[in-house]
């Protein structure tokens, strides 16, 4: 089977982002059992061990997780454990560790210069209104003045610093993504509708915004709650045992919160990725929706999609709205109980005016990042949910980029053996006990009915899905030695229905060879029967191509994506329908310029016309999945209602190849053969 799993060397890592060292260390955490400690108190956890640089310990009777290096994690290595924080997370952000603890120093400075305010109010009250002192007034203000324009400096400090990272952790995921997006398997590509990925792209937002944003300045923060709680039973001691009661009262509600909202996050994201994938059909179906009229039942489709997807959501907001005035109520409650205590406590002589009034402020800073943890609860789920995802869709292995070794270009003999392949998921095989050799050079055609495997079999002579069994051979080479970036130099692959993307023509053509020159898209052009309607718009090669090439026809959106094929001048061509959206000019005219390429290519296409089929020189009959015929065209044409193939044009010059097909014996639907179309015979490979 090919070995089309295997990883791929981190051409999508951030190694050359700005402010993003390659290196850095991190650990793969070990997998969390089912019914572990609340997510928020284990994202604490974690959190405070990645700052610290405390590597987790491995699992009991388990090896010790190697360390990841830079962005290591995020090459298609799988991770560990679901509820863990994520590998790929921790690789991201290790190198990011230094700016980490910038931001923990920052913060012990506004922490410290926070509780200023609570010493300010003890000091009026005990000595400035007590005794008279005005001196001791300016000092304090001048003091206080001299405080909050530093805190004012750190706050803003650390906001830059926040901004920064994220900016660089979501730049480093949104890379990884995309290189998934293009370097997945075809297969696990196929089975990723397009509403998916926006789904991912916003994981991504929300693992920004939650490890550099507001939740992650709380859990910043959250640690100098201690500095707090110190400074409180050194001014009024007795309001200490108060103040630890209010501090687990909030946890407990947070904890509970934590509780109800958890399993309704997977529910709700379903529901959402429902909405999305719909909305992206009705979005790409349109036109195609405009020309049918409006489909009530359709758009009843629509509305219960959405209207489910907005019942859990507002259900969602309903708890998270009843835990967050609950968990306000509960701050002013304190305020009542932390006074009322104050004031047995100053007429008991415990504790001072002063002391009571800087209390109060200290509880308030205390109140505040609890009453925000328990509006963060959610967040923090959807962060574990957001993670798990893209956890599990970093964890996929790429396609090879490229071999180790490059080979010299290959003449174009493609040989299968014993080839089978079978969609995941499927009973059957979709393509069966196929073996046999096509080309070198000629112009060969594969028919069948519909669903008869043609497209599956150029899929698998380009490499891009793996054989359940046997293998595929370009001149004598098996293509899973290959990277798709070869196979790419080798094979040309034209799509059933290409898509053009958004730029514009030159930019599109342009896409099968990167760097190309003007000169080559020109020829590409020409080849392919664009450049004619191409130079006569306003912008030429320069005209944007719109949302899919939709501001072009049908047949000039094909011609453009051939010309994407041909530009890189591979010398082996597969081409699915390339005629079937072309009128018949231009079909005549590109089936003469295929068999113009196939005197030094190797071309092979899956087509139903009579005008590209008159023009091969050998021809494959596939019969759901089996080889039911294969040999000379003007041997088969008759058999499918064809008139004989038309005389081939002069060939080359002299020595070279001119692609004339040998003499085929037609295979019989049972065990026939396939045999490369070229001037000398070559060895027969049973079907």
């Amino acid at each position: 089977m090919a070995d089309t799993t295997s990883a791929a060397s981190g051409a999508g890592g951030a190694a050359g982002l700005p402010g993003l060292p390659p290196g850095g260390p991190g650990t793969a955490p070990p997998g969390s059992p089912a019914g572990a400690p609340a997510a928020g108190l284990r994202a604490l956890w974690a959190w405070v061990r990645f700052v610290l640089a405390v590597r987790p310990e491995p699992q009991e009777g388990g090896p010790r997780a190697a360390p990841l290096t830079g962005l290591a994690a995020l090459d298609g290595t799988p991770s560990s454990g679901q509820d863990a924080p994520s590998a790929w997370l921790g690789a991201a952000l290790a190198p990011l560790r230094p700016a980490y603890l910038q931001a923990l120093l920052l913060s012990l400075g506004i922490s410290v210069l926070g509780v200023f305010a609570a010493v300010f109010s003890l000091q009026v009250y005990d000595r400035v209104i007590a005794k008279g002192g005005l001196s001791t007034l300016v000092a304090l203000v001048t003091g206080m003045v001299l405080a909050i324009g530093l805190e004012f400096g750190l706050r803003q400090a650390r906001a830059l610093l926040m901004q920064r990272l994220g900016a660089q952790v979501e730049v480093a995921l949104a890379r990884a993504v995309y290189e998934r997006l293009t370097c997945l398997p075809l297969a696990r590509l196929e089975s990723l509708p397009p509403g998916y990925w926006q789904t991912v792209f916003r994981d991504i937002e929300l693992v920004r915004t939650t490890t550099t944003g507001a939740p992650a300045l709380l859990l910043v923060d959250l640690p100098f709650l201690l500095l707090t709680l110190a400074l409180v039973g050194l001014i009024a001691w007795p309001m200490l045992p108060v103040t630890l009661l209010t501090l687990a009262g909030f946890g407990l509600l947070a904890w509970r919160s934590e509780r109800v909202l958890k399993p309704g996050h997977a529910q709700e994201r379903e529901r959402l990725l429902s909405r999305d994938l719909l909305q992206a059909d009705l979005a790409a179906s349109r036109l195609h929706l405009k020309g049918l009229g409006p489909s009530p039942a359709l758009g009843q489709r629509w509305e219960q999609a959405y209207a489910r997807w907005m019942q859990d959501s507002l259900a969602r907001s309903r708890e998270m709205d009843h835990y967050r005035d609950l968990a306000q109520g509960m701050s002013v409650a304190s305020t009542v109980i932390g006074t009322s205590a104050g004031a047995l406590f100053i007429l008991q002589q415990l504790m001072t005016m002063g002391g009571l009034i800087a209390c109060n402020i200290l509880a308030g800073k205390l109140v505040q990042p609890m009453v925000q943890l328990v509006g963060q609860w959610r967040v923090y789920g959807q962060f574990q949910a957001a993670s798990r995802r893209l956890d599990e869709l970093l964890g996929h292995a790429l396609d090879r980029g490229q071999a180790g070794v490059a080979l010299p270009r290959p003449r174009g003999t493609l040989l299968m053996e014993g080839l089978h392949f079978r969609y995941p998921g499927q009973e059957q095989d979709q393509i069966s006990r196929l073996s046999g050799q096509i080309g070198p050079l000629g112009l060969h055609a594969v028919v069948g009915a519909n669903g008869s495997g043609k497209s599956t079999l150029l899929k698998l002579l380009r490499g891009l899905y793996p054989p359940s069994a046997g293998r595929v051979l370009i001149d004598g080479a098996d293509l899973r030695q290959f990277g798709q970036l070869d196979l790419a130099g080798m094979v040309g692959y034209l799509s059933q229905q290409p898509r053009l993307v958004a730029g514009s023509i030159r930019d599109n053509i342009a896409l099968g060879l990167p760097g190309a020159s003007d000169a080559q898209i020109v020829a590409a052009a020409r080849q392919a029967g664009a450049y004619e309607f191409i130079v006569q718009l306003p912008q030429g090669f320069d005209t944007d191509v719109g949302e899919g090439g939709g501001r072009f026809s049908g047949g000039q959106r094909k011609r453009i994506a051939i010309a994407q094929t041909l530009i890189g001048d591979p010398p082996v061509l597969l081409l699915d329908e390339p005629t079937s959206d072309l009128d018949s000019v231009a079909e005549q005219a590109f089936a003469a310029t295929l068999r113009q390429l196939a005197q030094d290519h190797t071309v092979i296409v899956v087509t139903h016309s009579p005008a590209l089929l008159t023009q091969c020189q050998g021809i494959l009959v596939l019969d759901r999945g089996s080889l039911a015929a294969a040999g000379p065209a003007r041997e088969l044409l008759p058999r499918l209602g064809l008139a004989t193939p038309r005389p081939a044009p002069a060939g080359p010059t002299a020595g070279a190849p001119s692609g004339t097909p040998s003499g085929m014996p037609a295979g019989p639907a049972s065990g026939g053969t396939v045999r490369a179309a070229g001037p000398q015979p070559v060895q027969e490979v049973a079907a």
